[in-house]
């Protein structure tokens, strides 16, 4: 994956500020390539503006009177010509956008270039229209979009609000990097393409009509009797799984349940787990299996890592537990969505059990104090 890389796992592993990575990572790279800032002020060229190739870029200058925007791009005079502020999941400030585009100059071509995940431009752009008075009133005024996908609206003779996504920007200024044979830059890009990818992943996802319609809504409410179905059927006659708990395994927006291998009594929990259906896709329905002290990664990924082979439904890594996909077939009815389910996890058990050596004694999980709080991590 693009963005499975170190900058986009650090800002997902600590407290930091995503926009401020983001925009500290731009700012190193318009400072440093020729080829980068002239990839960014294309943009403006894109919607008819005359931007000097040649802007000296520094980040977070301002006032209390004007705010402070994420990256100032000024030309030789030193007058203010591009302003970028970095979005991911912030709301505006009292300063944006109005603030921003008072300082920009009334007498050459000037541009206020907010930066987004692609899943908020829609509902971002309306926000930034109803903020300034003269779009507002009665309606927002008409918007342009450029070949590059750029929503932008004229405020006044020389003055331009745009917005574009993070990861069509960024991608301009890693090809405009490569182009210039510039290879060390062009690693710093790809992070930064990492990080905003992972960060994409991660934002709020506005509702369409037609999103949450009912059919939707009565395939995810089965999906607890598939569950449920599967679960039994793995506990009467399978001769390799055995019930681990009376008590189905639930949280905030998670249900499954946990089973054991006969054999190494190393425990497996699948279900519904909405978070890593959101950040992979694949299917709603998941397994995991946890790292312990008698199951180290090491031994897990020999027993698994056959699940990334071909036809197979892939293995991730979460840190301390490993997910797999379990596949719903296409148009299957509920007693082929169950079967195929307990067939899945079947396969897991089978798979943890072919490494351990016969007549090695079982290795089963440290046991929790309240089972029913036993729940993914």
């Amino acid at each position: 994956m693009t963005h499975d890389r170190i900058l986009g796992h650090l800002a997902q592993r600590f407290a930091v500020s995503e926009e401020n990575l983001a925009t500290e990572s731009l700012t190193w790279l318009l400072r440093r390539s020729a080829a980068a800032r002239a990839a960014v002020t294309g943009l403006g060229r894109g919607i008819g503006l005359d931007l000097s190739d040649d802007l000296t870029f520094v980040g977070q200058v301002g006032s209390a009177e004007t705010g402070q925007p994420d990256v100032v791009g000024t030309d030789s005079q030193n007058r203010e010509r591009l302003l970028i502020e970095a979005k991911f999941a912030a709301g505006l400030t009292d300063q944006q956008p109005n603030g921003y585009l008072k300082r920009l100059p009334a007498d050459v071509d000037g541009l206020l270039l907010f930066v987004a995940p692609d899943v908020r431009r829609a509902t971002l752009w309306v926000e930034l229209l109803r903020a300034i008075p003269q779009l507002a009133d009665p309606v927002p005024a008409p918007s342009a979009v450029a070949d590059t996908g750029t929503l932008y609206v004229k405020i006044s003779e020389r003055t331009t609000l745009a917005l574009v996504g993070w990861r069509s920007l960024v991608t301009r200024v890693l090809d405009a990097v490569r182009a210039a044979d510039e290879s060390v830059l062009a690693q710093d890009g790809e992070q930064l393409l990492a990080l905003t990818e992972a960060m994409d992943n991660a934002a709020f996802v506005p509702l369409r009509p037609g999103d949450l319609d009912l059919r939707t809504a009565r395939q995810i409410a089965q999906l607890e009797g598939v569950i449920d179905d599967a679960y039994e059927h793995i506990i009467a006659a399978s001769s390799v799984a055995e019930r681990y708990s009376t008590k189905s395994s639930h949280g905030r927006i998670f249900y499954g349940w946990w089973v054991s291998s006969r054999k190494t009594k190393k425990r497996i929990w699948y279900g519904f787990l909405p978070r890593a259906w959101g950040r992979y896709g694949i299917s709603p329905l998941w397994a995991q299996v946890r790292v312990g002290p008698s199951w180290s990664r090491q031994r897990l990924l020999q027993a698994l890592s056959g699940l990334h082979e071909d036809e197979q439904p892939g293995l991730f890594d979460d840190g301390e537990s490993f997910l797999i996909p379990l596949a719903i077939p296409d148009f299957g009815g509920q007693q082929e969505v169950v079967d195929n389910l307990r067939h899945q996890v079947h396969d897991i058990v089978v798979r943890l059990d072919a490494v351990v050596a016969p007549g090695e004694p079982p290795m089963p999980d440290e046991p929790s104090v309240d089972e029913q709080e036993d729940l993914p991590i």
